[in-house]
């Protein structure tokens, strides 16, 4: 299967699980020459769970007591009223769904601010970061961001920590941790509490403005990108596990 473009149709019938095992290995195959697909697969995924997180209260509340009186109750024109009610609930809940389906995935976004705070910031000489004071600046940028903020140790992977700086976001402040190699490779960590969400997703690759490649998760408590325009994917994957490992413990 290498098409020049994968089929949209399998793409979401991979992200429900309705592939049998030997298309699901096919596409997984595919997928690996095809980053803007996984890319989209990955904003499928994401989209997908925060509609369940969304709308899985409202689904799960009882009809309301009007209504079933309505429906069991004996007038003829009562139980169609009441059908044409949940009908048109129905509907609306459907409508709400679907609006939210093709809307522009919430990862997306992160993805975005993160390979531009790389973009802008990595380039930099003289002023790549605000702050490089290592206990100073994370305790000021936990008191701004409202949470821990910690620098995972990337020496395995081979960088050391440079510093950080405090971003702006559209409903809450952002941070950015920046790590450099002895050869001037860069990544950083892009922290956004904006785009929590109660359930956790897996690790995701995606491309980013100007050449950046990320990799991101969101949990409960933030949404965390990797980004490197020095690195390949792979490269940037061994980094992405290590920092992924020490802040999901």
């Amino acid at each position: 299967m290498s098409p020049a473009r994968l089929p949209e149709a399998d793409l979401h019938a991979y992200v429900d699980d309705r592939l049998d095992a030997a298309r699901r290995a096919a596409l997984e195959s595919a997928l690996a020459a095809h980053p803007d697909a996984a890319a989209r697969v990955a904003a499928y995924r994401v989209l997908g769970e925060r509609c369940r997180a969304a709308y899985a209260p409202v689904l799960e509340e009882p009809i309301p007591a009007e209504l079933l009186a309505a429906v069991t109750g004996k007038p003829a024109w009562r139980r169609r009223f009441a059908r044409a009610a949940l009908a048109v609930a129905a509907g609306t809940l459907i409508a709400i769904g679907v609006a939210s389906y093709f809307a522009p995935p919430p990862a997306s976004d992160i993805v975005h601010r993160a390979a531009m705070a790389h973009a802008v910031y990595a380039a930099e000489v003289q002023h790549p970061v605000e702050a490089s004071a290592h206990g100073e600046l994370l305790d000021w940028l936990s008191e701004r961001l409202q949470m821990k903020v910690q620098a995972p140790d990337l020496r395995a992977a081979g960088f050391a920590f440079l510093g950080g700086r405090l971003l702006p976001g559209d409903a809450a402040a952002a941070a950015l941790l920046m790590y450099e190699r002895q050869n001037g490779q860069r990544v950083t960590l892009y922290w956004g509490p904006e785009f929590r969400q109660a359930q956790e997703t897996s690790l995701r690759f995606a491309h980013g403005e100007r050449g950046t490649r990320v990799y991101y998760w969101l949990d409960d408590e933030c949404g965390y990108a990797v980004a490197s325009s020095d690195l390949s994917q792979k490269e940037l994957l061994v980094v992405a596990l290590i920092a992924h490992e020490q802040l999901e413990k």
